[in-house]
């Protein structure tokens, strides 16, 4: 679990979110590892009153882990105990630069095998970006780091998965940003990753048209969307569509299938947040290794008021620990 922005609600929802898992079946079958400074979660630990069995650890040798700890790699200089108090709420290269080290010691882990499953607390990409000027989010920096060059962003929330196509795109640049294998990709990604990790023999897809009612109002489900489809169903993918995007939510969420994939974040992530807003988890596909996060963002505005809801970060957890034992 990497440290996100200190500066934000990541090590807030991580030590809140480690305190209700440490009651969970899964926990005491899960060496679980933080990145980042031992005296931020330390500090957290007592903020809420639940006392952590946080242990400092020299490496992820198997000598030094022990089941029912919590296990902190907290590299790098020593830094005063206070010191991140004094830019909480607001960008700062300090915080990036803490951020940044966290995730890429846990990546380059995750890429060496070290650990099976990484689950990411939220950045500031301002801030990161003051580190690594190349910074543009966790999931193109992990696809980087592991040389993955077919990827994705499922979301998943009370039995909904949406996977998306563009992601932060302005939705003026949407269409021409669309490309057929890319719509391909993304089918593809989906249906291998729930065949292998939720063992589901045929999973059954939906693929959203981008246009309001589908080829009434565009073309690009007849030159883009379409073609990515049937390619898809020559492979054996049960991918299914266009379909407009106002009504197949509804039914995904009813069962109907197990994912949808989306052409545009907003269209995706709408539905999505409305029935689990709480409890959404961004799981990227396509890496090596299992890697979640909370869908929310450093929440510069709440940071150290005990405000932030762990919800989402709990489900992260817990979904990284599922996967993991499924992959």
């Amino acid at each position: 679990v990497t440290l996100g922005d200190p500066g934000g609600i990541g090590p807030e929802v991580t030590v809140k979110a480690l305190a209700r898992l440490k009651s969970d079946p899964h926990f005491p079958r899960a060496f679980i590892v933080l990145f980042g400074p031992l005296h931020i979660f330390e500090w957290w630990s007592r903020r809420i009153r639940r006392s952590l069995p946080l242990v400092a650890i020299p490496s992820l040798d198997a000598s030094f882990l022990a089941k029912g700890r919590i296990h902190v790699m907290d590299e790098g200089p020593p830094t005063r105990a206070g010191a991140f108090f004094l830019e909480r709420g607001r960008i700062s290269k300090r915080s990036g630069s803490l951020a940044e080290r966290a995730l890429r010691t846990a990546a380059r882990a995750a890429v060496r095998g070290r650990i099976q499953a990484l689950v990411t607390a939220p950045v500031n990409k301002e801030a990161m970006r003051l580190v690594d000027p190349r910074f543009s989010g966790h999931t193109e920096y992990l696809a980087r780091m592991s040389g993955t060059k077919q990827y994705a962003m499922m979301f998943e929330a009370r039995g909904l998965r949406v996977t998306l196509v563009t992601i932060h795109v302005p939705l003026a640049r949407v269409s021409a940003c669309l490309r057929r294998e890319d719509i391909e990709a993304k089918i593809r990604l989906t249906h291998d990753f729930l065949r292998r990790f939720h063992h589901i023999r045929r999973p059954r897809l939906a693929v959203t048209a981008l246009n309001p009612h589908g080829r009434e109002f565009g073309r690009e489900e007849d030159e883009k969307i379409a073609p990515a489809i049937r390619r898809a169903r020559q492979l054996g993918i049960q991918a299914e569509g266009p379909f407009p995007g106002d009504a197949i939510f509804y039914e995904a969420y009813h069962g109907a299938y197990d994912a949808v994939i989306a052409m545009y974040h907003d269209q995706g992530l709408g539905p999505l947040k409305t029935v689990g807003f709480d409890h959404a988890v961004n799981v990227t596909l396509g890496l090596p290794f299992v890697r979640t996060s909370p869908d929310h963002g450093t929440a510069f505005d709440i940071a150290y008021r005990n405000q932030a809801r762990e919800n989402s970060m709990l489900e992260a957890l817990k979904l990284a620990i599922r996967l993991s034992r499924r992959g």
